[in-house]
């Protein structure tokens, strides 16, 4: 049948290993299956780059409203954002409920404003880092982030950048069904009780690298990559086994061929991706060569949406754009393309240092996937025959490029996307 290596991947990945937080066992266990994959393909260099990083012994929130008729209190779904840390002592904390939506009314935060209260928070969690400490100081006893995204009857999980937590501090932070907090609105629900239960522990996480060795070594690199680690509480099939099934089928088909590339074909999968792309960005800094021998990055991350547009993010000149969108229209896949620097890929690192990069995502949904970092991000969700239609549309692109001696788009980025690249770093990973 023609999705059997797929399904089997996929099946390995969400079925017999399931979730993949980073540090887990279900992490290194995904790294050891890529890894040993990759060995029974015939690639060379297959190796794992360990490297720190934090999992959670245990994070679990916990938010009750006013029953109704004021008998007792009333438990709703929550779960807490990754890299939150715990409510203060050992119970819930209680509070009064204040909205506030984000970002335009971000200038209302002064210190200690929000003192003792529980802050509904609807829109975008900050990205600006001077936004984002105006939060913490105005020091509510905790966050409630009500994603207008999603607007759905259940809670996400997601995270907080590390190197904000590590910096700059952040309050307890979970999130609640969309609904819910539509209802709270609704009716004017003023009081909440909250208590997050957050763990930390030091772990190892792990990046996952194998190549095709290419004819003429001098030649840079083309780099195909994803990430193996999930969100909490469930399988990722989409998000990123997808982006996983991609490159162990890459690599074999490529492999397969009769004629090796001209240039290298480094696979990498990455850990920890899920707390801001700390797997490669941990690859880039422990690999300074990265700037001179990688020529591009082609990135897969959640693309086997059932239904959906395929969009593809674009750092590099106009001429990387022209050949990659014309490529992939010659093989069936049209895209939507998207300009800006993106740092919420494992492509991002490579920016920084002046690597170009494709990402490639199957969007469902305004901003994204419905399924997006929840339970319903399982094998039901996803779609074998569309995951084969974009590899069938992006192995003459990758292969193409891999055989070319000289590339149809000139080195690094516009120095617009530069400069954007340099700020974001510095703003988010502290570069």
């Amino acid at each position: 049948m023609p999705h059997d290596d797929l399904l089997r991947d996929w099946r390995k990945l969400c079925t017999d290993i399931g979730e993949r937080r980073a540090g887990t066992p279900g992490e290194r266990r995904a790294a050891d299956y890529i890894a040993d994959e990759w060995h029974a393909a015939g690639l060379t260099n297959v190796r794992l780059e360990p490297f720190p990083c934090t999992s959670m012994t245990e994070l679990r929130a916990e938010v009750h409203e006013p029953a109704t008729r004021g008998r007792g209190w009333k438990p709703i779904e929550a779960v807490p954002l990754l890299g939150s840390p715990s409510t203060p002592g050992r119970g819930p904390v209680e509070g009064e409920l204040v909205w506030l939506e984000m970002p335009e009314a971000g200038h209302r935060l002064r210190p200690g404003s929000l003192r003792g209260k529980i802050l509904a928070l609807f829109g975008p969690l900050p990205t600006d880092a001077a936004l984002h400490q105006r939060l913490v100081r105005a020091a509510p006893v905790a966050v409630i982030h009500v994603d207008e995204r999603l607007p759905f009857a259940w809670a996400k999980n997601d995270g907080m950048y590390p190197y904000w937590v590590r910096r700059y501090g952040v309050r307890p932070t979970l999130t609640v069904p969309y609904l819910e907090a539509w209802r709270w609105r609704q009716q004017g629900v003023s009081r909440l009780r909250v208590r997050v239960v957050a763990r930390p522990v030091a772990a190892e996480s792990q990046n996952v690298i194998g190549e095709i060795t290419g004819r003429d070594p001098r030649l840079p690199a083309i780099a195909v990559s994803a990430h193996h680690d999930t969100q909490c509480n469930n399988v990722g099939a989409d998000d990123n086994g997808s982006g996983v099934v991609a490159l162990l089928a890459l690599a074999r088909q490529f492999n397969a061929a009769r004629r090796r590339p001209l240039r290298t074909l480094r696979f990498i999968s990455f850990g920890t991706e899920e707390q801001l792309s700390v797997g490669s960005d941990v690859y880039v800094r422990q690999h300074p060569e990265t700037r001179r021998d990688t020529a591009l990055v082609v990135n897969f991350d959640s693309v086997a949406s059932p239904l959906g547009h395929f969009a593809l993010w674009v750092a590099g000149a106009p001429a990387l754009e022209r050949h990659s969108v014309a490529r992939l229209a010659a093989g069936g896949v049209d895209v939507v393309v998207r300009r800006e620097i993106c740092p919420f890929f494992d492509h991002f690192p490579f920016n920084r240092v002046g690597v170009p990069s494709l990402t490639l995502m199957r969007e469902n949904f305004s901003g994204g996937r419905w399924q997006h970092h929840s339970a319903h991000d399982n094998l039901e969700n996803v779609s074998a025959s569309e995951l084969q239609r974009l590899l069938d549309a992006c192995a003459p692109l990758i292969g193409g490029l891999a055989h070319a001696p000289k590339l149809p788009f000139p080195a690094g980025l516009p120095r617009a996307q530069q400069l954007a690249a340099r700020k974001l770093g510095r703003d988010l990973l502290g570069v």
